[in-house]
């Protein structure tokens, strides 16, 4: 049997374990009654999402090294919290709020484990309808960092030549989109390395969030003759400020 088709059979088997392991009871989410993890260690949160375990799994064992660190998870329904746990190490879990801004206002940096594309594409469109791109549009707000797993993202660009033409053109407009807000996608090796140096917000996150360029802010450059329009990095384009740029002929660059 083909190798790839047995690592599929794997992976959606492992799914469903994690399905059927990891599955809470259907109830009106919660606000988290505290941000504050054990005493003594760094803030940080991991938002997973419901993944193969297998996909996050050599990246949860890496951060277990990480120095330091009192972590707390949310949770996610479908994630196992016992198979993020013997990876992870100790974790306090959490039930994802209903505000999230107190949350991550109090944590050094937001982890996503596994960035897929669901996820990459709700983040791009600034929707918080999921845990992870909830707490990942937050912490853009807000000027806290959010580290991404690439494993996904790598896969798709892999898969690149066997995708067709206009769904590759959204997924890499999805993807300049969220690292030109700040997000930092990095492998498993290099989000450790950041994690373990400490985390340091972008320039452009002043501890009371990001700027944020609108249609108005694209009229006002047009009326002024501009064809390009320099933002700092961490900088958010809304969706529809993108598109009106294209339209006005205005290019939208990061320096």
């Amino acid at each position: 049997m083909d190798a790839s088709l047995i690592q599929l059979i794997t992976d959606l088997v492992m799914a469903e374990v994690d399905r059927s392991e990891g599955a809470l009871p259907s109830s009106p989410v919660k606000a988290a009654p505290s941000a504050e993890p054990a005493r003594g260690g760094r803030r940080l949160l991991l938002v997973p999402a419901p993944a193969p375990f297998s996909s996050f799994e050599p990246l949860l064992a890496s951060l277990r090294e990480v120095p330091g660190v009192a972590w707390t998870a949310v949770r996610v329904a479908g994630v196992c919290e016992k198979r993020v746990a013997a990876s992870l190490g100790s974790v306090r879990w959490i039930d994802a709020p209903l505000l999230w801004d107190e949350l991550i206002h109090s944590m050094e940096a937001v982890v996503l484990p596994v960035f897929r594309l669901e996820i990459l594409s709700r983040v791009a469109s600034l929707l918080s309808d999921v845990p992870a791109s909830a707490a990942a549009v937050s912490g853009i707000m807000q000027g806290v960092p959010v580290l991404a797993g690439a494993l996904e993202v790598d896969n798709l660009k892999r898969s690149s030549g066997r995708l067709p033409g206009p769904f590759l053109s959204l997924f890499h407009q999805h993807l300049r989109t969220v690292e030109g807000m700040g997000i930092q996608i990095l492998e498993n090796e290099a989000l450790v390395r950041r994690l373990g140096a400490k985390v340091a917000a972008p320039a452009s996150a002043a501890g009371k969030g990001r700027d944020v360029i609108t249609v108005s802010d694209l009229e006002a450059a047009a009326r002024a003759g501009q064809k390009t329009l320099q933002v700092v990095p961490g900088t958010i384009v809304t969706p529809l400020a993108r598109d009106m740029a294209a339209q006005m002929g205005i290019e939208v660059i990061y320096t």
